[in-house]
């Protein structure tokens, strides 16, 4: 397929996603990038304004005619440090939850973990961030992305919930991959996005660097969560926790 046959690709505005997409217009010069929340991104791609983009997984179950790129994606194997629940009470007795929609695939996540690891059943409440919007409704708040990942306020209780879905299941979770529009075959992107990942991965200290220059946290912040908390590569445990999560969602109705 050549270039200027997919030149619309969706990348979020998060840390995260700086090793999978900073480098993608060395191989794929022609493309159009366009930049919003996961969610956003997924409104777009059913609208057909795009091509591929970094997408909440929970799509693939809410789209079955969608593809993903294999082997690359966002995901964690235990702590993640930007998918956070934060608390006012003690977990036990959260009665209202305060849901960031930025990622549906999230939402479905702390839902999952709500009803099947912690045998809870609070009531759902969307809120914007920061933080304070969702407390002033709720008992506790799920943030995600950079303004969960940056938050060094003073609250009563916060579980990562990463850690929390290993400790649920045992296996990755995989929030995030380059989905494609029905009637696109992704393994025909797989070479250059992998190439730009590949790139990213050997350019972690300079990504790092940049990142912090909009940010109050160090280059030394950033560079330790790209190494220590983000998985890039899907392997087979990451597919098999994926394929969890989603048989999980359509079980609870999420999707």
């Amino acid at each position: 397929m050549t270039q200027s046959a997919f030149p619309r690709i969706g990348v979020v505005p998060y840390a995260n996603g700086l090793p999978l997409e900073h480098f993608l217009p060395n191989h794929l010069p022609q493309a159009r990038i366009i930049r919003a929340v996961p969610s956003a991104l997924g409104k777009m791609l059913a609208a057909g304004e795009l091509d591929v983009a970094m997408l909440s997984t929970i799509e693939l179950a809410r789209h079955p005619d969608y593809g993903y790129i294999p082997g690359l994606g966002i995901g964690s194997d235990g702590p993640v440090a930007s998918v956070m629940l934060f608390c006012a009470r003690n977990r036990d007795d959260v009665k209202t939850v305060a849901l960031d929609q930025s990622s549906l695939t999230s939402v479905a996540m702390a839902r999952i973990l709500f009803a099947e690891f912690w045998k809870q059943v609070p009531r759902y409440v969307p809120f914007t961030p920061p933080l304070e919007n969702g407390l002033r409704e709720a008992d506790a708040a799920l943030m995600i992305g950079d303004p969960a990942l940056e938050f060094d306020g003073a609250v009563r209780n916060k579980l990562d919930m990463g850690e929390c879905w290993r400790n649920y299941c045992g296996l990755p979770f995989v929030y995030a991959a380059w989905i494609t529009r029905p009637g696109l075959d992704p393994g025909s992107l797989k070479e250059p996005f992998h190439q730009a990942l590949d790139e990213g991965l050997k350019a972690l200290e300079t990504l790092a660097r940049i990142r912090a220059g909009r940010s109050a946290q160090s280059p030394e912040f950033f560079l330790d969560y790209f190494t220590r908390c983000v998985r890039y590569r899907l392997g087979d445990r990451e597919v098999e926790g994926l394929r969890f999560f989603l048989d999980r969602a359509r079980e609870h109705g999420i999707v």
